[in-house]
């Protein structure tokens, strides 16, 4: 099995990814510990001034946002072992701590290890939500599990990543109260507590389970598991369409992480090969180029991609639990198709899911005239949705799906220009994808090194033996130089034929459409907002949402028609004759509009577009055609 490196021997040194890391790192920087233990306090009855933060994390969701801040803070301080920056290191640990202790005061006044940071509906009764699943009482209730698993996660993940030993305190606390609620469930009451959105609460037990070797932990995990649903969810056609992505996703990775707490076996293979035909049919029937997964949350029909293109496409949240799920399969398999997937989803979604001036996407449409939202990009004007908390995470964590070591070997699976730390040994990793150009570098004689070489590389062939993926790298030699072209490459949707796009390297171009009609919104969801007007080369719709649905629309001037000659299966086998590199700006050519002029749009990065809207897929017709 391939194991990850430790944050702190693996420091980015791209600017891109930089430019990101920076901005995430600035929002964990400014969240206040004393609005952050507001809403804990209050619960167990701690006098506080404190207000909580606002949006999600003022509600009866409170806390799960918070949680995926510990975790993000822990991954920071990881990474800042490295490399400390102005004294950032010794701040993050002092505020780290400082939330611990007020964590561990609140466990200590209730007696029993609980955390909740949610609204108090019944201050006798601070299990309400807990009691309402379970059909033992009467009120509101918003996913309590769900908000929970985050709290113990990442009070898991300021243990194992921020090394706060305070944090293990109170995870194995709070995991205690959960294992002791869950183990007296009977089959009634679990099936209740299930139907509803519980996040990778078996994932983290197993985590647990994996650290401290308590077996009631493990035991507590696999009442979370649901291989009954999981057999039924894979067992036939279109079984996904309609199911909520982002509490399905979880469910399996939380099952697959369960593999890794029994000996192989039996079980070790079931729970694998669950895993990997849901992966296999989310990637072939779910997924856009991008690493954008499902509409409005949910999944659809098997390969209503062109279908299902919206603004409301790819919610970041689905994409940041595919890339956990991935890396998993990959560490356990070695197949390659899983860092095919993380470089997609990183180079793609994930590179532009922070804003030009930071904030977040909920999210990333793939419909044509469209723009990503990002939410405000300070603490106290924040809305905290779920796609917040992930986001925070992604980006403090995105240098741990770069390197892996198996066998005294080390693994380089992401083209993403880094520093590799191995006792006094630094491996450089530089791509420069301008110039075609990745070099590694080692200072001393290390370890042994196999490069992945991507399926986007044009001169594949004669680089790696036939069969191959990896490229040995003797280390010895001190520095090792490949030259490299990418190869442009043709995306097509299933459902459509017509509909084309293109990419370049690891990166999907788009055609950048303008901020027209920019800022105009339609609610889609608690506090969430999706744009509400298409707009592409001057024709505009305006769409209604209403949460769990999304109106799809067509304008005529995403239509592009070849010249009379030629047809859309020339164009499939030629299109490359309709990309034009001027300089290495690339621009679509060769084809007219709706009014007849010949086009040259320039094709940019879709990771690039900031706030602008952009077009990844036109359809492309024969003939002339005037109106759709």
């Amino acid at each position: 099995m391939k194991n990850t490196f430790d944050l702190k021997d693996v420091q980015i040194t791209d600017t891109r990814w930089k430019s990101c890391e920076d901005k995430n790192a600035l929002f964990l920087s400014e969240m206040d510990p004393e609005r952050i233990l507001s809403g804990f306090r209050r619960t167990c009855g701690i006098k506080t001034d404190a207000q909580p933060y606002g949006g999600w994390e003022d509600s009866l969701i409170a806390g799960h946002g918070i949680g995926h801040y510990f975790s993000a803070l822990g991954m920071r301080i990881a990474c800042l072992r490295g490399r400390d920056e102005d004294g950032e290191l010794e701040e993050s640990i002092k505020k780290a701590e400082t939330i611990v202790r007020g964590l561990l005061e609140c466990q200590e006044k209730l007696g029993n290890g609980f955390l909740s940071a949610a609204t108090v509906q019944d201050s006798d009764n601070v299990y309400i939500q807990f009691d309402i699943l379970e059909g033992r009482a009467e009120g509101k209730q918003w996913v309590p599990w769900y908000a929970l698993h985050k709290v113990l996660q990442g009070l898991l993940d300021l243990w194992r990543y921020g090394e706060i030993e305070g944090a293990g305190k109170a995870a194995t606390a709070l995991a205690d109260w959960v294992s002791n609620r869950v183990l007296s469930w009977d089959k009634a009451t679990r099936k209740k507590v299930l139907s509803v959105e519980y996040g990778g609460m078996n994932e983290t037990l197993y985590l647990l389970y994996l650290k401290t070797h308590n077996e009631r932990y493990k035991k507590a995990a696999g009442v979370f598991d649901e291989p009954e649903l999981y057999s039924d969810l894979l067992s036939f056609r279109n079984r996904l369409k309609g199911i909520h992505a982002n509490t399905t996703i979880p469910k399996i990775l939380g099952y697959l992480t369960g593999a890794l707490a029994y000996d192989e076996g039996e079980e070790v293979s079931k729970r694998l090969k669950t895993a990997e035909i849901f992966w296999e049919k989310v990637i072939r029937d779910q997924s856009y180029p991008t690493g954008a997964i499902g509409d409005m949350e949910h999944f659809f029909a098997d390969g209503l991609l062109d279908g299902s293109r919206t603004q409301c496409n790819g919610e970041s949240c689905c994409s940041y639990n595919m890339l956990k799920l991935s890396q998993l399969l990959y560490r356990i398999t070695g197949d390659i198709r899983y860092t095919d997937h993380i470089e997609r989803t990183l180079w793609n979604l994930k590179l532009g899911s922070i804003g030009p001036d930071g904030g977040y996407t909920y999210f990333n449409p793939m419909a044509t005239g469209y723009y990503r939202l990002y939410s405000p990009n300070r603490p106290e004007e924040n809305p905290f949705w779920c796609c917040v908390g992930t986001g925070m995470e992604d980006m403090a964590k995105a240098a741990d799906q770069i390197c892996y070591e198996e066998d005294n070997v080390i693994y380089i699976t992401q083209w993403i220009s880094s520093d590799l730390r191995i006792g006094e040994k630094i491996y450089q990793i530089r791509t420069d994808f301008e110039k075609g150009l990745i070099t590694i570098t080692c200072s001393k004689s290390g370890k042994n090194i196999k490069l992945r070489i991507p399926r986007w590389i044009k001169n594949r062939e004669d680089i790696l033996p036939k069969g191959e993926e990896y490229l040995d790298i003797d280390p010895d030699n001190g520095k090792f130089e490949l030259e490299f072209s990418m190869d442009l490459k043709l995306l097509e949707l299933p459902d459509e034929p017509s509909a084309k796009g293109f990419s370049y390297g690891p990166f999907v171009l788009c055609v950048p459409l303008g901020e027209d009609r920019w800022g105009v919104t339609e609610s889609a969801g608690i506090d969430v907002t999706a744009p509400a007007w298409k707009v592409v080369f001057g024709r505009a719709v305006k769409s209604s949402i209403t949460y769990g649905k999304t109106n799809r629309a067509v304008l005529d001037a995403e239509y592009l028609t070849l010249p009379s000659e030629e047809t859309v299966e020339d164009f499939r086998r030629n299109f490359k004759d309709h990309i034009r590199d001027e300089n290495g700006e690339l621009f679509l050519t060769g084809m007219r509009d709706i009014n007849g002029q010949i086009i040259d749009l320039p094709l940019i990065p879709y990771f690039s577009t900031g706030n602008g809207r952009y077009g990844v897929y036109w359809y492309i017709s024969s003939g002339s055609r005037s109106s759709h």
